[in-house]
């Protein structure tokens, strides 16, 4: 009798334990919740018994649950639908985000990045996130003026594209179009190249290739504050760590000092 009790008082405890959450904290791609067919946005709280369905294998959903750490939910193991969509229960397709990168060191008198160094990222696989409309400041040894300037090339459709890059006394500024060689289509690799104007003789060179990603201000800091609410901020360290490799890890790679100036990520 006692232990019939003692299993009734257990599964009551259990029944009424606060679920696990997860908070949506960035999505690529198309994916939508299954119960109610919309698509998932930063800020949504899933469950894990719910389902996800995914647009294709490219589509792929970070969250992070208090307590538990970050993860990242995608269909790669899933089979298609009838009409090519994929789905995947969120209890049994988390996997747990690991990877560490690292920002650099902080300069204590920072009077620009060298575009060298910043555009280059074996660790996101040369992916660099870019504010966009939001200045770079870089090295004063590049000068910022009518004659000297930096552009982007790539290829597209069998042809050499070149746009040259804004500029102010602030520094560089990347919009989307600088990227697009049709309305909407963003590219893959392009290079980054500097020219000079000396005695009216024009040269350039390239800097650096990279995978430019973009994202607004807006955008980067509604995942921040999120993250920071269910992060809490009592553990400064943690909290940076946090936020550096998720931007890291699913946009790629932003300097310190963009972090703490736009972020406010110390």
């Amino acid at each position: 009798m006692i232990g019939k009790l003692l299993a009734f008082f257990l599964y009551l405890a259990l029944a009424f334990l606060p679920a696990d959450k997860y908070y949506v904290t960035f999505v690529k791609g198309s994916v939508l919740l299954e119960k109610t067919k919309k698509p998932l946005k930063v800020g949504d709280v899933l469950n894990p018994e719910d389902k996800l369905v995914f647009a294709d294998k490219t589509a792929k959903v970070a969250c992070i649950s208090p307590g538990k750490g970050r993860f990242d939910i995608s269909p790669q193991a899933s089979k298609a639908g009838s009409k090519g969509e994929l789905f995947a229960v969120l209890k049994s397709s988390l996997v747990a985000s690991s990877g560490t990168y690292h920002l650099s060191t902080r300069s204590l008198m920072f009077e620009g990045y060298d575009p060298v160094t910043y555009f280059a990222s074996i660790e996101t696989q040369g992916r660099i996130l870019l504010i966009k409309d939001e200045p770079l400041s870089v090295k004063s040894s590049y000068k910022l003026d009518s004659g000297n300037f930096f552009f982007i090339q790539y290829s597209a459709n069998g042809k050499t594209i070149t746009h040259k890059i804004g500029q102010s006394e602030k520094g560089i500024i990347f919009t989307d179009k600088l990227f697009s060689s049709e309305p909407g289509v963003l590219l893959d690799k392009v290079n980054l190249c500097y020219q000079t104007n000396a005695n009216g003789t024009a040269r350039s060179s390239v800097i650096a290739g990279f995978i430019p990603v973009l994202a607004s201000k807006e955008e980067i800091t509604e995942q921040v504050k999120l993250m920071t609410e269910v992060i809490g901020s009592s553990d400064k360290k943690k909290l940076k760590a946090e936020l550096s490799n998720h931007l890291f890890e699913n946009y790629g790679k932003i300097g310190r000092e963009e972090l703490n100036r736009l972020f406010g990520i110390m």
